[in-house]
């Protein structure tokens, strides 16, 4: 077995435990099902953007990078120089929202630096080898992950979610698959913490979440179409 596939391994078994010991204690979690249910909107939030950022990022990768042979700086890379992280991140920190107490965010997020940081490390050394200045310069401009605020209010959102480049790879199946996992293992971390469950209200929350979601996205959308004249 690969090295990195033992050491996912071990961090999924790791985090299923952690969660299965977390359901025990039932007080370290929100009170009421309303409060929850505002977790589980604001959590399937994030599992919607970062999977966008995953099929913009893949999406305008294979469009671009030439079999790659080539440095991607545009599209998504123009915000940050790792947004499949980026996206996987935001996913990642949805799902700790809908199943975890909510402040067990900054726990997340340094098992998520532990987790990439060499594995970042490692793919933008090759990178530097590969590309020479053109990449060193363009970490100068770009940050790795995180997009900076002063960037993010300059790169439109057309740039970085192309239309076009969206639904090109298996990254689509997402917008599917990830909601509907997140309804059955919400569905069953109610169960356990509460004691009962409602699963349609479950389902009828996360349906009217995405659809606001996407209404609003495409209306930024169609607003930066509108204001630069296409």
């Amino acid at each position: 077995m690969k090295p990195r596939i033992k050491i996912d391994s071990s961090i999924l078994s790791f985090v299923v435990i952690l969660t299965g010991l977390l359901y025990l204690v039932k007080g370290l979690y929100v009170s009421t099902p309303f409060v929850d249910n505002i977790f589980d909107g604001l959590g399937l939030i994030l599992i919607l953007k970062g999977n966008l950022f995953r099929m913009s990022a893949r999406g305008h990768k294979k469009t671009h990078s030439q079999n790659s042979q080539s440095l991607v700086t545009t599209g998504p890379y123009s915000l940050v120089r790792n947004p499949m992280y980026l996206g996987s991140f935001l996913m990642g920190a949805g799902f700790v929202l809908m199943l975890w107490p909510w402040w067990c965010l900054p726990f997340f997020a340094w098992l998520f630096y532990l987790r990439f940081k060499r594995q970042v490390m490692i793919e933008e050394e090759f990178l530097s080898r590969t590309f020479g200045d053109e990449y060193k310069a363009y970490m100068n401009k770009v940050p790795a992950i995180f997009p900076s605020l002063k960037k993010k209010e300059r790169v439109k959102i057309k740039e970085v979610f192309n239309k076009e480049e969206l639904f090109i790879t298996k990254e689509k199946r997402g917008l599917i698959g990830w909601p509907i996992l997140a309804l059955v293992l919400e569905t069953f971390q109610e169960k356990l913490v509460f004691g009962a469950t409602d699963f349609f209200q479950t389902f009828f929350t996360f349906l009217g979440t995405a659809i606001i979601f996407f209404l609003g996205f495409g209306l930024i959308y169609q607003k930066t179409l509108v204001l630069r004249g296409e």
